[in-house]
């Protein structure tokens, strides 16, 4: 009697680890797609398969916490398919001792895989890989003007969670890894299937706002020039007044338009867009420790009225002031 059985079909997804990666780069994607698993039938034609790779020859990788973590492969090894392959963030400073064989690894690997992406500060290693060249990405907001800056090839956009540019996928900070495994078990089962896995891990599909809403608009202070510093410094206290552009380039003994030509070069904004961007920066901070009203938070923060605070909410974060709020305080 001939078998029928249905043969069931793997699909490797490998998480590619680096010295001092945190863990829920890597075990947020694991559990997404090892929860999948779990909800497909018996017979099902699909299933997953997760492996983890080291980035060097050294089969024990350690987290940030410590923990070691036991890779199946490491970088030497070639000689297994791979459907999806995600390389999971570290520290910044860990990539100027990474192996240069991680790259050509990836170039060869990036060849044969049907998908490949990063999470986190992952996105600078498939930069460096040369695997990002003209596509559109995202990586942690922290560090998305470092890679703009030491990739000016790539359109960096920090606002999403995840970007996918054809075969490339990027993803934000840690967490956004999950956003990410979500997305990609949509386009491989579909969006039930997903859902079912984000209900059980507790998890949004698809999470509200976006990824700067978590950190500062202008950017890290201590990533910013001399110059624009001293911008911001002379504009943290006059948030709630009247200011302009004339008064900004006085203060440095700069014409108006010398002064706008050198903060675009330095900030990569104009004066405007920075003083808004700082403005709304103070409006989360209130919105977030302390209970005045978004109408007087927008009369402080030098908005005039709730109606332009709500516009700019939307217009930069994707959320109005009063999601913003019961997001960070976890109220109904």
């Amino acid at each position: 009697m001939e078998n029928t059985a249905k043969q069931t079909e793997i699909k490797t997804i490998a998480l590619l680890i680096l010295p001092g990666v945190q863990l829920l780069d890597v075990a947020g994607p694991c559990d997404v797609f090892m929860s999948a698993n779990h909800f497909l039938p018996d017979d099902s034609a699909l299933k997953y398969e997760v492996e983890l790779i080291s980035s060097t020859s050294d089969k024990i990788v350690y987290s940030s916490a410590g923990i070691p973590l036991t890779c199946g492969h490491s970088i030497d090894d070639d000689d297994f398919p791979i459907d999806t392959l995600l390389v999971a963030g570290t520290e910044l400073s860990v990539l100027d001792e990474v192996n240069t064989g991680l790259y050509s690894y990836l170039q060869r690997r990036a060849t044969s895989v049907r998908r490949i992406g990063s999470v986190c500060v992952g996105a600078f290693v498939l930069a460096k890989a040369g695997l990002l060249r003209g596509k559109q990405v995202t990586t942690h907001w922290k560090y998305a003007a470092i890679l703009q800056k030491d990739y000016p090839e790539l359109e960096v956009n920090v606002n999403p969670f995840f970007i996918r540019d054809e075969g490339i996928y990027t993803s934000g900070g840690v967490t956004s890894g999950i956003d990410l495994a979500l997305a990609l078990l949509e386009e491989d089962f579909g969006k039930p299937l997903a859902s079912e896995v984000a209900k059980h891990l507790v998890l949004y599909l698809k999470r509200p706002g976006v990824q700067t809403q978590f950190g500062d608009l202008v950017g890290d202070y201590d990533l910013l020039s001399p110059f624009t510093k001293a911008i911001r410094d002379l504009l943290k206290d006059k948030l709630g007044q009247a200011v302009s552009i004339d008064y900004m380039a006085e203060s440095v003994h700069m014409s108006v338009r010398n002064f706008s030509r050198v903060f675009l070069k330095e900030s990569g904004m104009t004066p405007g867009k920075f003083l808004e961007k700082m403005r709304l920066d103070q409006a989360k901070n209130m919105l977030e420790y302390t209970d005045m009203s978004p109408a007087m938070i927008a009369q402080k923060c030098g908005f005039g009225n709730v109606v332009s605070l709500r516009r700019l909410f939307l217009k930069y974060l994707s959320i109005s002031p009063v999601q913003f709020r019961k997001t960070c305080k976890g109220s109904e």
